[in-house]
């Protein structure tokens, strides 16, 4: 064997050799890789899981709170003034939450002897004398004399109020203010301003629900929806932080609607509002 061939055999001993050494590294590292790569996989599907169950949970609760909004309403129809006669409805969403049922009354139509709803947890009045003059009186006017709601008016009125139900907000407010457009005249006309302004409350665009209460009470003064928009009235101020007007209007319900639930209501959050140090 010659110089030359004695070298190169040597040289690939060596490249061998160094290839026997390197390889079981680089696998070693390979694996180090693909191990890591796995642990961030599973950190990213746990993280995933824990956004997307927030969100239901986030889901759940706005839920929750817009059924709340419309049960109270329904509370207020069944105690202040008489028990109205209720409509069938199906629950809201998400049963598992609990949610009551809505309700809504008709106006030309009352039931004797009516269950009682549960009271709303009332707190003991203020023992302080208010320094606040309530607003004057929005019911002054004669209430308008509205007819008698047709089948085509109450088939409207059902559909707007419907989607209210189902929490299809969008399509509620366009049917009631398309029911007052086309009815302004109707026994339901009251109702259906109210539940316009509802839609905008439960969103909480709280602006434009103040808007159409205090319109409500305009057009409809004595209605059977006037307590209950005064009272709104005073909740969105609350919700918009005016709280001087808040309070007024707040006032006047316990002035207008003495011993009523309405004035326990209005009487509670005057409390929390006092409580707060808004006043």
């Amino acid at each position: 064997m010659t110089v030359r061939e004695n070298t190169l055999k040597t040289l690939l001993t060596a490249v061998a050799l160094a290839a026997a050494v390197s390889l079981p590294a680089q696998a070693q590292d390979s694996s180090m890789m693909i191990a890591q790569l796995q642990e961030l996989l599973e950190e990213v599907r746990e993280l995933r899981g824990m956004v997307e169950s927030q969100q239901r949970e986030i889901e759940n609760l706005q839920r929750r709170q817009r059924a709340q909004f419309l049960d109270l309403d329904q509370r207020l129809q069944q105690l202040a003034g008489g028990a109205p006669a209720p409509i069938p409805v199906t629950p809201l969403p998400d049963p598992a939450a609990g949610i009551p049922e809505v309700r809504e009354e008709r106006p030309d139509a009352r039931e004797q002897g009516a269950p009682v709803a549960e009271l709303p947890e009332v707190r003991a009045p203020i023992d302080a004398q208010m320094e606040i003059t309530p607003l004057p009186s929005g019911v002054a006017a004669a209430p308008r004399d509205l007819g008698t709601p047709t089948p085509e008016e109450q088939a409207a009125y059902d559909r707007a109020f419907r989607a209210l139900r189902e929490q299809r907000f969008a399509d509620a407010a366009e049917g009631f203010s398309d029911f007052l457009d086309r009815f302004p005249n109707s026994g339901y006309a009251p109702n259906a301003l109210y539940w316009l302004a509802e839609t905008y409350y439960v969103t909480r665009d709280f602006e434009t629900a103040l808007g159409f209460f205090n319109q409500l009470r305009d057009r409809y003064p004595g209605s059977n929806k006037d307590g209950d928009a005064l009272l709104k009235i005073g909740f969105s101020h609350f919700e918009l932080r005016q709280w001087n007007q808040a309070r007024a209007a707040l006032e006047q319900v316990r002035s207008e609607h003495p011993n009523t639930t309405l004035a326990r209501l209005a009487e509670t959050r005057l409390r929390d509002m006092r409580l707060a140090g808004h006043f």
